[in-house]
């Protein structure tokens, strides 16, 4: 059984807000703006995409009467396509920049003179190997959804052979349990990535993934515990107080109030995620300075591939032999024995 790891949630409580309180407005209002922005465009595709399907809908019933051609259907699919590549390059530019703020606290961690700025994050996200961080993003994306695709056809076999809703239900929250589990194992990937960045060059990308996975042995619950009191509660009260507000303006048709409680909803999430971001990078680095230590080589163990066999110079010295047919035995008749004469005993 692995020895479990804990942080005390008080001290870091207390070293979140030292890390956070004194660059908090200079780091609101990059990471806040370009999430608010990020979200705008979301919506604003996801608007798209959705009138392009009605009006392709629509021209499917006007050329089973003859009065559309095919060609607006395959106008309407580019739409639908160019709506889904933007908000695909979208999300990544937003993943580089998330680790680029969680790069910036890291490095505020190791000299504290380092400002929390735009500059500073904009920094960090220009220098950022984009070509090996979202070659992490899709094997984080790939193996989480390759641990809950059994899941997920069982759920659906199960909810199409029976109506009682019960069992999908069930199904579905143990999904989500397996999905949140590999998620916090995926967790520090980005941290340890960095920590042997130089090493990773050639290298498959899935060697931080096994490393976060084997950094978490025995700090899973204790993360989890830790999130739960420093991400998600507070988003969780926020959330509830104007989602609240928001969903009391539509049921009274007071819709001015529904447009404040979202808008203050959003802003609210935006503005909270330096802390976000921060927490995560703390807890890296916590667990990293703890007194037992962590051996980084031990968690990067048998990951790599020798760089000798990367360039091919392992293989040069070796002389390709072709292998010679063994020759098959012929069959020899076996000679027969002559039984031996017994020697005549004196009388």
């Amino acid at each position: 059984m692995k020895k479990q790891h804990k942080l005390s949630l008080k001290d870091f409580i207390k070293d979140l807000k030292a890390l956070v309180k004194p660059n908090y407005l200079k780091a609101m209002w990059p990471v806040g703006g370009i999430t608010i922005i990020f979200i705008a465009l979301t919506c604003i595709l996801a608007f798209l995409a959705t009138s392009v399907m009605s009006s392709m809908m629509m021209s499917v019933m006007m050329i089973m009467y003859g009065m559309a051609s095919a060609s607006a259907l395959g106008m309407g699919l580019l739409e639908i396509l160019a709506a889904a590549g933007i908000a695909i390059a979208l999300s990544f530019f937003f993943n580089f920049y998330t680790v680029a703020v969680q790069y910036t606290y890291q490095d505020r961690l190791k000299h504290p003179e380092q400002p929390v700025s735009a500059g500073s994050i904009w920094m960090h996200f220009k220098h950022l190997r984009k070509n090996q961080v979202w070659r992490i993003i899709l094997y984080i994306g790939l193996f989480t959804f390759l641990w809950s695709l059994p899941l997920d056809i069982v759920g659906g076999l199960v909810g199409g052979m029976t109506k009682n809703a019960v069992w999908p239900l069930l199904i579905r929250i143990a999904n989500d349990v397996v999905i949140l589990w590999k998620s916090i194992e995926y967790s520090q990937s980005y941290f340890l990535y960095r920590e042997k960045q130089p090493q990773f060059l050639g290298q498959s990308m899935r060697h931080a993934l096994t490393a976060s996975r084997r950094f978490m042995g025995g700090r899973k619950w204790n993360y989890l515990l830790i999130n739960i009191v420093v991400e998600v509660l507070p988003i969780l009260v926020w959330t509830l107080i104007f989602g609240g507000l928001a969903y009391y303006g539509n049921y009274t048709a007071t819709y001015v109030l529904t447009y404040v409680g979202i808008a203050l909803v959003i802003i609210g999430i935006a503005c909270f995620l330096p802390v976000v971001l921060a927490a995560g990078t703390l807890y890296f680095t916590k667990s990293k300075e703890e007194p037992d230590g962590v051996d980084l080589d031990e968690i990067f163990k048998d990951t790599f591939k020798p760089v000798a066999e990367l360039t091919g110079e392992a293989y040069v010295h070796e002389i390709y032999v072709p292998k010679k047919p063994k020759k098959q035995p012929e069959p020899v008749a076996k000679k027969e024995e002559k039984p031996k004469r017994e020697a005549k005993k004196d009388e």
